[in-house]
């Protein structure tokens, strides 16, 4: 497919041949710009992935050689029993059932595509969590080595599926900070290519069909969308996808977006106010999704919130984990808590008075309940 990439930092432009991450003139990082205009075509019976018929707006070259588990066209249903309670219209995208069990798989098929397509036969990464476990699953299908680093005492069920895919593992002593270091480090002594999907504009490309697949399948769109953020990458891509599709007349209006931290995790509200942060030395979440400490395009998502209307809030992990229980409860959905955090959300913007009585609020729920522990103190 014909696209470019350019630098949003000093506007160099770049052809589609290659795998780049920065610009190479002054390390800015990039987006995609396509030749051919935006339509939808129908799902083909015999695509394994929803993703593949928009290819045309994807930065890969070959959509026979898209890289696919069977991601994407993931339910969108009502939450009647608690839009009733909170005096709503709610509606969720159940993005925690693509083929890993989280919304990292989008952005992942088009990623890894695009390795395979330039050539790239061993990558060096320190995502753990559901970023590592959709990267060490779609480099299996693709036959790419995978160089994993992760913390010494790091043992939960993510990290057992990314090393049952066949990871090369590395074991560092410290905080993500220490395993991104040594991670660099190794692929810089070993010329292997170091992954950055936290600045990986493929990883976003992918991520903005979840966008296309919400006007397909509301008649009307959200007054709001409220989604989890950590390094932001599902705000950047929502939001990038509802105004290609706006331009196109495709949506007569976008939505209000509201990306939603940890209170332990507060650079985008921080930054949205001008307010100086940094998180605590011991800082910790049970929304471990969302635990960035410094989003790579922070500027970029405190703009987007801006252009949309947004206000990003910040919850507490007692707010998150009754949530995580209540829509259990009330829906029959079982979450991980950095998907539970949107409600947390939620419930802050409709006391605020941002949401009101009556909206229509559309939540992505990214991730799925049983790959974390599930917090309950009693089985009443």
């Amino acid at each position: 497919m014909e696209f470019r990439l350019f630098c949003l930092d000093c506007g160099e432009q770049y052809d589609g041949l290659g795998y780049r991450l920065v610009c190479d003139a002054c390390h800015g990082l990039l987006e995609v710009e396509y030749a051919k205009e935006f339509s939808f075509n129908q799902p083909s019976s015999n695509s394994a992935s929803r993703l593949a018929r928009f290819s045309y707006r994807l930065p890969i070259r070959s959509s026979a050689k898209l890289i696919t588990l069977g991601e994407g066209g993931t339910p969108l249903i009502p939450l009647h029993r608690l839009g009733d309670r909170l005096d709503i219209e709610l509606f969720a995208k159940l993005e925690y059932l693509n083929p890993t069990g989280s919304f990292k798989d989008r952005g992942n098929a088009v990623q890894v595509s695009v390795l395979l397509e330039n050539g790239v036969d061993a990558i060096v990464d320190s995502a753990v969590g559901n970023a590592g476990h959709s990267t060490a699953a779609y480099c299996a299908k693709a036959g790419i080595r995978y160089i994993g680093f992760a913390e010494h005492d790091l043992n939960d069920i993510k990290m057992r599926a990314i090393a049952y895919h066949g990871t090369e593992l590395h074991w560092v002593q410290g905080d993500r900070t220490a395993r991104r270091e040594a991670a660099r480090k190794f692929a810089k002594v070993n010329n292997v290519l170091f992954f950055d999907y936290g600045k990986n504009v493929y990883f976003v490309e992918g991520q903005k069909t979840v966008a296309y697949e919400i006007a397909e399948d509301m008649i009307d769109m959200p007054d709001h969308v409220i989604l989890p953020s950590g390094n932001g990458s599902l705000l950047l891509a929502l939001w990038r996808g509802f105004n290609e599709m706006l331009a196109a007349g495709y949506i007569s209006r976008l939505p209000r977006m509201h990306p939603v931290q940890s209170t332990a995790f507060q650079a985008i509200e921080s930054a949205y106010n001008g307010d100086s942060w940094s998180p605590e030395p011991d800082a910790q979440t049970m929304a471990i999704g969302v635990s960035i400490a410094s989003p790579p395009r922070l500027a970029r998502l405190v703009e987007i919130c801006r252009e949309a209307e947004g206000v990003p809030v910040s919850v507490p992990d007692s707010s998150t984990l009754a949530w995580q229980h209540e829509i259990a409860l009330r829906e029959g959905i079982l979450i991980e808590p950095t998907s539970a955090l949107v409600l947390a959300g939620l419930e802050e913007l409709l006391r605020r008075g941002v949401v009101s009585k009556g909206d229509r609020v559309l939540i992505p729920l990214t991730g799925f309940g049983v790959k974390e522990p599930i917090m309950l103190t009693s089985y009443e």
